[in-house]
């Protein structure tokens, strides 16, 4: 019974230390795929931070789809446009920028932003009424938006129409806080990127976002 019992001693010891050396590997596992997730997609997802666009660049932003064909003057709709999750449907100036003709796409997910920028699932298209949503990353097509000032203007061409848009506001938010991804806000068009530009490789844990209003309203019977 003694030898027993100092086995079972010997065995719950060893157990005891081993817990220690467990919980530090697993830490470490969960830990790198924190990293990965929410430092390597998020803040150098693009060129690894050394890669990263300079706003002064200018360029075009790479046309991805050649059968997209903006159409001019605005069309207020009366159904929502056949658009599949992922496909082009528009492109994106805003005046100032020197990074231009940003291809827009319906869905938001990290392999879309990839090629340009994408118009949250949910949010409305413009011309539908309601608040469209588009987001981009800081370190490739949106790497401007902080420096945008109220005033300027916004152009989105469609695939069914032409819309302009005015910088009302620019308001900075933790990215925990989702109220920018709201669709029910007194906005006709909200741009959104990480925050902020210059971040001396940390991980961007803000966003900067542009409130606009449409300004031909006479062309889509507003």
């Amino acid at each position: 019974m003694e030898a027993r019992a100092k086995t079972g001693s010997s065995v719950g010891k060893g157990f005891a230390l081993l817990v220690p050396f467990l919980l530090f590997f697993a830490g470490v596992f969960f830990l790198s795929m924190y990293l990965y997730q929410s430092v390597l997609e998020e803040t150098a997802y693009f060129g690894l931070i050394v890669g990263e666009r300079a706003p002064e660049e200018s360029m075009d932003a790479p046309d991805a789809d050649d059968g997209f064909t903006p159409v001019p003057g605005a069309t207020k709709l009366d159904h929502t446009p056949s658009v599949a999750y992922g496909k082009r449907f528009a492109r994106l100036n805003v005046d100032g920028w020197s990074i231009r003709n940003i291809p827009v796409y319906l869905g938001s997910d990290k392999k879309i932003l990839k090629n340009g920028a994408g118009m949250s699932f949910g949010s409305r298209f413009p011309g539908e009424g309601g608040c469209t949503i588009i987001s981009a990353h800081v370190t490739r097509d949106f790497a401007e938006l902080e420096n945008t000032k109220a005033g300027t203007t916004v152009l989105l061409e469609t695939t069914y129409g032409t819309y302009r848009y005015r910088v009302s506001s620019q308001a900075v938010f933790d990215g925990t806080d989702r109220r920018y991804m709201n669709a029910a806000q007194n906005a006709d068009l909200v741009l959104y990127t990480c925050y902020p530009f210059e971040n001396g490789g940390k991980r961007r844990t803000q966003r900067c976002v542009l409130y606009c209003n449409l300004i031909n309203d006479a062309e889509v019977g507003g």
